[in-house]
């Protein structure tokens, strides 16, 4: 064997160990985000699906609804316990959010494949049968994804306000990956369980209700030429349902999200593949703040980071007022950090201002950064829930 050889075949191993599942449950369980919706929730579906496909469960996620969403489920998960497991948000965070718990709780709890589905069902269920048939015929595959584009003999059916939206998204997301996605808006995606998705789902996402192109994004390889771990399906029907929450300001707001992820793409993808290889406590150093953040602070921080220690975990939890140009700094000072080879992981605290200016500054994005809250008391003792940070 060459050097040339010897050297690609390594690669190729730590590439593939990398990458191995962990999955320890031969199920595939389906997240449904929901949000008010107790008028279209129709559960009867869902639970029919589920007893003919005993390997199938799903993961409802209440987003911090005001209708009787949270009863409805309560009693679709009463029916059939071993199929149905519900989360609940602590507050209303929007479909990113809910997502991501729901991926992450099922991506920890050890099943096999993981999928997403919008609560009306516009992608029919049976769809997901035909991911899971993709990712078992192909190991290679660890993202499969429905599409909508057209052809003959598919039911098919969208406005064309939608058509416009959804090209638009693709051309951006095609620019933000890399991959050459027909269509990024579907609503319906199976990945597989490995120890790099769940590295993926660490961080809250930035881009608002395009959050399935930074996922993308998060999950692709910095190499162009091994991005071949995607799948896009075309769907055999998917239909328009009334009730869709997204607005023209909306489609605004994710235009400028998405043009920050283009231009910031190799940074993000590059700091999740970087995530992968996990660290030793004894090369960890955790620094914590007090209740004021300032700039003076963070600098301080920084001037007292070891050069042994590989892992560094900054911990702004207590932090109740922040000081001018704080994430400006830490900004700076993360990227130093990176640069003398550190990994950096920020603990944040669960306040919405604080919250939002850290979004705003695109250091969740940029950054390993998990938000801490408490289990309300109410919900302690109940193994049934799990609330999920928001």
């Amino acid at each position: 064997m060459t050097k040339h050889e010897t050297s690609q075949a390594e690669t190729l191993s730590k590439d593939a160990l990398l990458k191995r599942s962990i999955w320890k449950h031969d199920r595939t369980s389906i997240i449904i985000p929901c949000y008010n919706e107790a008028n279209r929730l129709h559960l009867e579906v869902f639970l029919n699906f589920a007893r003919k496909n005993p390997k199938i469960s799903f993961i409802f996620v209440d987003d911090g609804s005001k209708d009787l969403t949270i009863s409805l489920l309560c009693g679709a998960m009463a029916a059939l316990p071993k199929q149905v497991d519900v989360l609940t948000m602590a507050r209303n965070a929007g479909k990113a959010e809910a997502v991501r718990h729901g991926l992450k709780f099922a991506a920890e709890r050890g099943d096999k494949y993981i999928a997403f589905l919008d609560a009306d069902l516009a992608t029919p269920l049976n769809a997901i049968n035909d991911f899971i048939s993709v990712a078992d015929r192909l190991d290679n595959i660890d993202v499969v994804f429905g599409s909508r584009a057209g052809g003959l003999g598919r039911r098919v059916y969208r406005d064309l306000h939608r058509k416009m939206i959804s090209l638009v998204c693709a051309s951006m997301g095609r620019m933000a990956t890399g991959l050459a996605l027909k269509d990024t808006q579907c609503g319906a995606k199976l990945f597989r369980n490995n120890e790099h998705l769940i590295n993926c789902l660490d961080a809250p996402f930035t881009a608002g209700w395009l959050f399935d192109v930074e996922l993308f994004l998060r999950i692709s390889n910095p190499n162009r030429r091994e991005r071949k771990n995607f799948f896009e399906y075309p769907v055999l029907e998917w239909t328009e349902v009334p009730g869709s929450n997204i607005k023209f300001s909306d489609v605004i707001k994710g235009g400028l999200k998405m043009t920050s992820l283009i231009f910031s793409q190799w940074k993000i993808r590059a700091r999740f593949q970087n995530r992968r290889n996990p660290t030793s406590p004894a090369l960890t150093q955790h620094l914590r703040s007090g209740e004021v953040l300032s700039t003076q602070s963070i600098r301080s921080m920084e001037a007292i980071i070891s050069d042994e220690k590989q892992l560094i975990t900054l911990d702004f939890s207590n932090v109740k007022t922040l000081g001018p140009s704080v994430f400006t700094t830490l900004t700076e000072v993360c990227e130093n950090l990176l640069a003398r080879g550190k990994e950096v992981s920020i603990h944040l605290p669960d306040d919405n201002e604080i919250l939002s200016v850290a979004r705003r500054s695109s250091i969740t994005a940029l950054f390993n950064c998990t938000i801490l809250n408490r289990l309300p008391s109410h919900l302690a003792d109940n193994t049934r829930f799990s609330l999920s940070e928001a």
